[in-house]
């Protein structure tokens, strides 16, 4: 899947469709989403999953929690609320993440085991795991099994083989498959950091003839992005508030892109005049490597769980324009200050904001998945998934 780039960071599903281009290049867009979207649920499963192995000695079972899907699966909903051992085998029969773009969890804890929920109404031949996510990919390793859709049934058969010769000898040798850590699948598709660079470059010849935009910088050394579009709103003024003794939310904001910029990221500060009927439509602040997003300076401490409350609100607000037409679910965080981040916290926080509800009670709609958290300092960005 090659989801990671050279620095370990978590690539947009545009940066990574365009990487994988060259041998899915007959996938429709929206199944090629539907692939990114279940990888990156089932790489943070499998990270739980280490997780719940760990813990299980003072949480010893695990819960099927609802899913946050609008249009949930009926055949996991009879699983809902079932509270079973971590070791329990039902999990390698039924687990979230069986389904392609599952939203069901699970969640560690000591509460008492239920038993197994009408197990007997599933019809395994209809309502079994969907082909190649009958694995726990955290005991496997794998985001998908070897009976995945796309895989070849066999080496010699594989589009990636090469040539004539090298399948009859695929053939005749008996080799294992194993596509998860094939070397010529591996080889068909480009070198991350050179595309990443040629990607940034080509944007930055286009962005340097568009009007719309100013102070465009490419660097050569990283292959870091910058540029601002000219209806971008400053808050720069006398009575502007200030943080850490002089910097207003906007110098922030250029701290938080130069950062970025500077560690080899895309980063265009974005459009945020359009009105309608005189009033200031909801915007966006920053688009990192192809991802829309707003900003939000932490510059306290605690939990940041009010920020993701606001920022959703936010989000909401602008997915509802008329001339939105791919939804916003991401907001970055910047930390001026480094320790002002504390994982501990964002734990708490993301757990916290999960469970929010509003005022007549009801569970917050989440609009916000996703939150990129840049720490001046670090040259990677933090990415946590809600």
């Amino acid at each position: 899947m090659r989801l990671l780039d050279s620095n370990g960071r978590l690539k947009s599903f545009e940066q990574w469709s365009n990487d994988v281009r060259s041998i899915a290049s007959h996938q429709f867009g929206q199944w090629l989403r539907t692939e990114y979207d279940t990888a990156v649920i089932r790489a943070h499963q499998a990270a739980e999953w280490q997780r719940f192995e760990r813990d299980k000695d003072v949480l010893p079972n695990l819960r099927w929690a609802p899913s946050t899907s609008p249009n949930p699966g009926a055949d996991h909903r009879i699983y809902w609320g079932t509270i079973l051992p971590v070791d329990h085998p039902f999990w390698s029969r039924h687990r979230p993440g069986d389904r392609w773009n599952c939203q069901c969890s699970l969640e560690s804890t000591d509460e008492p085991a239920t038993g197994i929920k009408r197990e007997d109404a599933v019809d395994p031949r209809k309502d079994g795991p969907h082909k190649g996510l009958g694995d726990n990919p955290g005991k496997s390793g794998s985001l998908f099994g070897q009976d995945h859709p796309y895989y070849p049934d066999s080496c010699s058969s594989c589009p990636f083989a090469g040539s004539l010769k090298n399948r009859l000898g695929m053939r005749f040798s008996n080799k294992k498959k194993d596509c998860n850590n094939c070397r010529q699948a591996g080889n068909a598709i480009p070198d991350e950091e050179v595309e990443r660079k040629k990607q940034n470059r080509a944007k930055y010849r286009e962005l340097l003839k568009d009007s719309n935009y100013k102070n465009v910088k490419y660097n050569k050394r990283t292959g870091g992005l910058s540029a601002v579009h000219v209806g971008h709103i400053d808050h720069d003024n006398p009575k502007s508030e200030r943080f850490f003794g002089y910097l207003t939310s906007s110098d922030l904001e250029r701290e938080c892109q130069r950062q970025l910029y500077k560690n080899g990221y895309s980063a265009l500060l974005l459009d945020e005049s359009k009105k309608k009927c005189g009033n200031q439509l909801a915007a966006l602040d920053i688009e990192i490597d192809g991802v829309k997003m707003d900003i939000r300076s932490i510059t306290g401490h605690g939990w940041y769980s009010n920020a993701f409350v606001a920022k959703n609100d936010q989000l909401r607000r602008y997915n509802s324009r008329e001339d939105v037409s791919t939804p916003a679910d991401s907001v970055c965080l910047y930390f001026h200050d480094p320790s002002l981040f504390d994982p501990t916290n964002m734990e708490k926080s993301i757990n916290y904001f999960r469970h929010y509800r509003t005022k007549d009670g009801s569970l917050l709609k989440r609009e916000l998945k996703n939150v990129y958290c840049v720490i001046r300092g670090n040259n990677e960005i933090l990415k946590f998934q809600i």
